[in-house]
């Protein structure tokens, strides 16, 4: 039998463990709805709200984390906006840049063009007969001209692209004849350049669909720089190809072709060895090639082939 001081003492015994565990419960409560709040914030500022802050923390440890954590909160917050700030300046000194850019390019091109266009009545005799040299000497100019209009033409192209995208208008055409004819258009420069165009395909009638005003573009461009970079021959491959899947027109000098390391990067606006291998000289014309390429659905891919040079292929859907 138990005795009464027994009794007592076990409940005396109880009620301390009975505290301590309300205590402890209270305790374990608190810290729960601390870590709660706490990561609830953490969650809350990985999706940008970074205006939530801690409560106050139930002891010294977790009072400490709670300011420590506000502080990193307002300091993200502080950076945040001088992150967004920064970039608005930066927008409106691009927007600047760019509008720079498109005025300056549209004042050169009319007097270029004027330009060109009084290199053509030279040509055909208007202001008197010219000797065949002095012929030569202006069909020199001219495609120095020509080079300068269509650096200004890149400049605009380049910031229609970055704006906006590039619009398509397709129609069908025969791509032996549009390759043909764009050969033919190029004969003055060959003749000059002492260079010559092997047109190689088997197909006769290969009808596609295309914007010929830009795939024109393209393709003036990759043949420009075959011209300036094919060194070890007057040769300049062009070959039309199709197969099940796809068109394929390739463009091949014979010259040092590219770099490996710089092969990934070439199509990028203004890349630096995209320069090196553009006769305009700003490392635009292959950038907006490639848009234009893109933009019919297709790819543009260069590689070097051994004993002949630099390889561009247009690849589209067929």
């Amino acid at each position: 039998m138990i005795s009464p001081v027994s009794i007592v003492i076990l409940s005396a015994v109880f009620l301390i463990i009975l505290i301590r565990y309300i205590k402890i419960k209270s305790e374990y409560d608190n810290l729960y709805k601390f870590l709660s709040n706490f990561l609830n914030i953490i969650t809350s500022a990985r999706y940008g709200n970074l205006n939530s802050k801690c409560e106050e923390g139930i002891n010294t440890l977790t009072s400490q984390l709670s300011k420590n954590t506000n502080a990193l909160l307002e300091s993200i917050y502080d950076r945040d906006a001088m992150i967004k700030e920064y970039i608005e300046k930066e927008k409106q000194s691009q927007n600047l840049k760019q509008d720079f850019i498109s005025s300056l390019a549209h004042d050169l091109k009319v007097p270029i063009i004027a330009q060109d266009n009084t290199y053509d009545l030279f040509l055909k005799d208007r202001f008197g007969e010219l000797s065949d040299i002095q012929k030569r000497a202006i069909e020199n100019l001219k495609i120095s001209n020509n080079d300068l209009k269509n650096l200004i033409m890149d400049l605009l192209d380049a910031q229609k692209m970055e704006t906006n995208e590039i619009v398509i208008q397709k129609s069908e055409c025969n791509l032996v004849e549009f390759i043909n004819e764009i050969i033919e258009q190029t004969k003055s420069i060959l003749l000059i350049q002492n260079k010559k165009i092997n047109f190689i395909t088997d197909e006769t009638n290969l009808v596609y669909s295309i914007d010929k005003l830009m795939m024109k573009r393209v393709l003036n461009n990759l043949i420009s720089n075959a011209i300036f970079y094919g060194k070890f021959t007057p040769d300049i491959d062009i070959e039309l190809k199709k197969n099940e899947n796809e068109v394929q027109i390739s463009i091949t000098d014979y010259g040092d072709g590219i770099k490996e390391k710089d092969i990934e990067n070439i199509f990028s606006k203004y890349y630096t060895s995209a320069k090196k291998y553009s006769k305009i000289g700003i490392g635009l014309g292959l950038y907006i090639a490639n848009k234009i390429t893109t933009a019919h659905g297709g790819k543009l891919d260069v590689k070097n082939i051994p004993n002949k040079g630099a390889c561009f292929t247009i690849s589209l859907p067929y």
